[in-house]
């Protein structure tokens, strides 16, 4: 994919975007999304050079735009470039994430203060979260499992993704083409590649955050057979009670923070605090 850097001057400051070489009124187009809602976050459907698009972008204030700016001067990106990366690498990897399309950020006397991501919108999606309730056991069934392998085949190619709750993904119809999978990983901003402080157990507790009320105990006992599985397909299969011990610690500590900051917390009624790994 070509990558090109467009830079619009504006007053005071400039636009800086990566990703599809952008047409002028594109651009303008995206300056006026940031410009026109410079105090808050935003998410919306837009067209983007004539193609159905989706729009997030937010604000970055006082120490937060200080700090991103000195993380630019190491080589640092912002989320929403680490983003932008993150999408394409899952994506020639063959995961089904949106297509990114062009990020940046709107910088003024050097620093940012927005920053925005713009990716292919996806047909007839929703959220998996609000999509679970609402299906029979056996649309369930496939849709966990094919859950379990992709987040395995995830973990086996060192990637982490660090935000893997059940609402960062998304449930389509089939594609074309003979692919049968429905799920689309979204919101990647904060892990990657690479090996990172916080493993797969830290996604994992995300995971059965939200989805010990989610799902079953059979759909549990079934993630966690698919999910060993594949993993040591890929050759890389982890020890499945040191798994479970981290997976607890991490979750235990996720719950000690919802207790700290309440507003963290975006599931349907209170966490499930005495959850425990299955163990047939």
């Amino acid at each position: 994919m070509k990558l090109t850097r467009t830079r619009l001057a504006l007053r005071p400051g400039y636009l800086d975007c990566f990703g599809h070489e952008l047409e002028q009124r594109s651009g303008a187009a995206l300056v006026a999304l940031a410009e026109g809602e410079p105090d808050r976050s935003l998410a919306k459907a837009i067209e983007l050079d004539g193609q159905p698009a989706w729009f997030k972008g937010g604000p970055l204030r006082g120490r937060t735009s200080v700090r991103y700016g000195l993380r630019r001067l190491v080589g640092l990106p912002l989320p929403r470039m680490r983003e932008y990366r993150n999408f394409l690498w899952l994506g020639e990897r063959l995961f089904r994430v949106p297509e990114p399309l062009v990020c940046g950020a709107l910088r003024r006397f050097g620093l940012p203060v927005y920053q925005f991501l713009v990716t292919r919108r996806i047909a007839d999606a929703e959220p998996l979260d609000s999509a679970l309730p609402r299906f029979q056991p056996e649309q369930r069934g496939p849709l966990v499992s094919e859950l379990a392998r992709e987040v395995a085949r995830m973990h086996a190619l060192h990637f982490v993704h660090h935000d893997l709750f059940v609402r960062n993904m998304l449930v389509t119809p089939p594609p074309p083409g003979g692919d049968d999978r429905r799920l689309v990983f979204i919101d990647a901003w904060r892990g990657g590649p690479g090996y990172l402080p916080r493993g797969a157990d830290y996604d994992l507790a995300c995971l059965l955050l939200e989805g010990a009320a989610l799902l079953t105990p059979f759909e549990q006992s079934l993630f966690f057979r698919e999910y060993l599985a594949e993993r040591a397909v890929h050759g890389a299969a982890p020890d499945r009670e040191r798994l479970f011990r981290a997976i607890l610690r991490r979750r235990a500590a996720l719950l000690a923070r919802i207790d700290r900051e309440p507003t963290r917390w975006r599931g349907p009624g209170a966490p499930v605090r005495d959850w425990r790994p299955p163990r047939d």
